[in-house]
């Protein structure tokens, strides 16, 4: 995969990231005043000798051919409840899917499926938290905006048959245009 075709899929030329002497902190897919950011649309020397600029360019790229990624992350500002359940997101393989509930039961906690949603949907580190596959247990909506939307992109990438994880709810976010 090349850059360009990283843009096309991403939806976007621009990455706002944050990074701390340990790791990624933070990244998003829009342009965030105040954050460093990587214009993926232009060939700049400064962000190609930009050792954090580089890496994020490098890694997405990884993550979008395999699934998988080597980026350290910076995730000591949450609790060590959501800690380790990040740290069990990231062990669902590419391909795989599982429920809140899922990876509840894999923490020892199966009445925690709430308390993973909450800490699911607090993920900094866009698609290198892979929490895009991990679900529901009524599946996912339809959405069109934001994660919802590379949600699907990301399971179709990994083979996922959207028809069967879907919910039979419509996403009620004012932004989204599936309403």
């Amino acid at each position: 995969m090349e850059i360009e075709e990283m843009v096309d899929f991403l939806e976007t030329d621009v990455l706002s990231f944050i990074f701390s002497p340990t790791g990624l902190k933070y990244l998003s897919l829009r342009d965030k005043p105040g954050l460093d950011h990587i214009n993926l649309g232009i060939a700049d020397e400064e962000q190609a000798q930009n050792p954090a600029k580089k890496l994020i360019i490098e890694e997405t790229l990884n993550f979008l051919e395999t699934g998988k990624h080597s980026m350290p992350l910076d995730l000591a500002d949450f609790t060590e409840f959501q800690q380790s359940v990040f740290e069990a997101v990231g062990n669902v393989e590419p391909g795989k899917v599982t429920t809140y509930g899922g990876i509840a039961k894999v923490l020892g906690k199966p009445g925690a499926a709430r308390a993973v949603g909450s800490a699911v949907a607090k993920n900094p580190v866009s698609y290198f938290l892979p929490t895009h596959r991990v679900l529901p247990q009524k599946g996912i909506g339809i959405c069109r905006t934001g994660a919802g939307y590379l949600r699907e992109k990301l399971l179709e990438w990994e083979g996922q048959d959207l028809s069967k994880l879907r919910g039979n709810y419509v996403c009620t976010r004012k932004k989204c245009c599936q309403e």
